[in-house]
């Protein structure tokens, strides 16, 4: 019996060194897109535990015992981030009881979609297979939908997915019909029922001890400036009205357009005030019959041309999964294909404000990061060969992938 306590240290120094030993990964002989326009030919990753240590041609360091892997011929990429979407708080959309992204009400800045996303999810594991790592899930619904938070695809439970909690609140500008005779008076009482809000909500945080009241003490964070306001705007009238009215009365609110689908038609307006946008999906037809039918292809380059910060979302939750062809189009339509990348990689994560962590291959940033047979924006040779989050590799199996195969195995066998 006393040699126990010996045979025990013993083997749980050999589970350490087991693990200190598993603990650097290094991909070797790949094309390593950076995610910041930079691209390496026969480039080094070399990850050690949670985050990236090196990127370049050559290592620097001697690394012993390091995993190899070689990726000659395969292509490594940063994580994609799909902003704005519901993925982990809708799974099926005729079932109500599965749906978690919407409240009642008009005015809920105090809902937090970090609290109601479900990592169990059928729909994240498919997301991905496609190469998304992170997602920003938005709460929909009424004038002031609540917070979102950017959050990995993969976790435990939603504490575990949590990459930065709250990172903006979602304000839906109101908009109504030119055909509604009463447009200009149902547009001016909305647009006054905003302008209360903020007002009561600017004189609660002004008060030394208040009553509490959950929906104006969740304004704090996004009145003084630390988190995002994300304006969810469509025509051109609406942006500038919206822009105007909060860099009138509260300068200090960090602004983000969501959707924008006209803001190719205010890009000195918005290069003044210097506000990123969030396009949405781009595979649509025109808004209007007199724009080009190719223009929601176009818009993403004409406003990186023009000088702003912008990234490119697919709302709803199973559809996010195809991010990737979105910002694909965008390259044929007028950006570089690093600069498409970057729409769904480093762009999203500077403005969602997680761009130290994650975005692009960079050492001290998290190890999380995609290998690819081919072009990940190109739907023809795009196929994901594996994938890091964190420095752990996922399992890209999911459950269409398995009835594929399913069903290949029984028509095989006749």
């Amino acid at each position: 019996m006393k040699y126990l306590p010996k045979i025990y240290s013993c083997i749980i120094s050999i589970f350490i060194s087991g693990l200190c030993i598993a603990q650097t990964t290094i991909i070797q002989n790949a094309t390593i897109h950076i995610g910041n326009g930079k691209v390496l030919e026969k480039g080094v990753l070399v990850i050690e535990k949670d985050q990236i240590t090196e990127v370049g041609l050559n290592l620097k360091n001697l690394y012993k015992n390091a995993k190899i892997i070689d990726a000659t011929g395969k292509h490594v990429y940063p994580g994609l981030i799909a902003m704005n979407n519901i993925m982990g708080l809708n799974e099926i959309d005729a079932v109500r009881a599965t749906k978690d992204y919407q409240e009642h009400g008009e005015f809920n800045p105090n809902v937090r979609s970090q609290i109601a996303f479900h990592t169990d999810s059928k729909i994240l594991p498919t997301a991905i297979y496609n190469g998304v790592l992170y997602t920003q899930a938005v709460p929909q619904g009424g004038v002031i939908s609540g917070s979102s938070s950017v959050l990995r695809t993969k976790a435990w439970n939603w504490e575990d997915a949590t990459l930065r909690k709250d990172d903006g609140i979602h304000l839906h500008w109101p908009q109504v019909s030119a055909n509604n005779p009463k447009q200009g008076e149902l547009l001016g009482s909305a647009i006054k029922e905003i302008e209360e809000f903020f007002a009561q909500a600017s004189q609660y945080q002004q008060q030394s001890k208040p009553k509490f009241n959950a929906r104006l003490a969740a304004m704090k964070e996004l009145l003084n400036g630390t988190v995002n306001l994300y304006l969810h705007v469509q025509d051109a009238q609406s942006i500038v009205r919206s822009v105007q009215f909060f860099k009138q009365n509260y300068p200090g609110i960090k602004l983000v357009l969501v959707g924008a689908p006209d803001a190719y038609l205010l890009l000195e307006f918005l290069k003044i005030h210097q506000i990123p946008v969030v396009l949405g999906n781009i595979h649509r037809l025109p808004t209007r019959n007199a724009e080009a039918i190719d223009q929601p292809y176009i818009t993403p380059s004409q406003l990186v041309r023009a000088g702003l910060k912008v990234a490119i979302s697919l709302e709803g939750s199973w559809e996010s999964r195809n991010l990737a062809y979105l910002a694909g189009t965008a390259a044929t339509y007028g950006l570089s294909k690093e600069e498409a990348l970057q729409t769904i990689t480093l762009n999203a994560a500077q403005i969602l404000g997680v761009d130290k962590q994650i975005g692009s291959l960079e050492a001290g940033k998290n190890a999380s990061f995609i290998i690819a047979e081919g072009d990940i924006l190109d739907m023809r040779t795009s196929k994901l060969w594996r994938a890091f989050l964190d420095g752990e590799e996922l399992d890209l199996k999911n459950e269409q992938v398995k009835l594929a195969e399913k069903y290949l195995q029984k028509y095989q066998k006749k």
